[in-house]
């Protein structure tokens, strides 16, 4: 998948994740200018990672998208920034394998090693990380994250902000709901409900 040609680049957060989007933006050819501080209005006008911060209010040039680069809730950021005139912009490391028929939606981010089969696509906002799978005609709806390892069969949903962790395993034909949270590890042989945490193998339901 080509990448959308960006002047500046701008990753949202200050943590160890931000670095990292940086690399990976870097990677695919985006200038970074700076990062987004998110939280703690302090660290405006400071060097993080070896990059200014800047504030969420406006972007700092009319060319400037933005890319979030920090853990827990995707939704919230994301809609903040848009609601300040960020532009958003998907991030795809080179070393990812994305086929023609790939979708990738604005603000994602693709890890280094990540495959995709035909026809899968990945929503707004949504984050795969490193070396994960994802199969042929599988949907990763926005704001989902897939963590470093995890690997989801072809014809399955993740649905909106639903939670991924540590090399985790989800069968063909399968649904993980919007906001379900599946287990570092955990085996997926049917589907998870909305909201559901799930983790061991095969992957059961537990307390939240």
């Amino acid at each position: 998948m080509p990448k959308t040609e960006t002047t500046l680049l701008y990753v949202a957060g200050t943590g160890s994740l931000a670095a990292d989007v940086v690399e990976i933006a870097r990677d695919a050819g985006h200038e970074v200018g700076g990062l987004i501080e998110l939280m703690d209005d302090t660290r405006v006008g400071t060097t993080v990672h070896g990059l200014p911060v800047v504030g969420i209010e406006a972007p700092p040039a009319p060319d400037a998208a933005a890319v979030l680069g920090a853990g827990g809730d995707r939704a919230g950021p994301y809609e903040r920034l848009e609601a300040h005139g960020w532009r958003l912009e998907a991030v795809v490391h080179p070393g990812a394998h994305v086929p023609p028929s790939v979708r990738i939606g604005a603000g994602a981010v693709v890890g280094p090693g990540v495959v995709f089969g035909a026809g899968a696509s990945v929503g707004r906002g949504a984050q795969v990380s490193r070396g994960a799978l994802v199969g042929h005609h599988t949907a990763i709806e926005e704001f989902a994250a897939l963590n470093p390892g995890v690997n989801v069969a072809g014809n399955s949903v993740v649905g909106r902000g639903a939670f991924l962790g540590l090399g985790c395993l989800v069968s063909d034909h399968m649904r993980v709901g919007a906001g379900a949270v599946v287990a570092a590890g955990a085996v997926v042989v049917r589907d998870v409900a909305p909201g559901t945490r799930v983790q061991g193998i095969p992957a059961r339901a537990v307390e939240r």
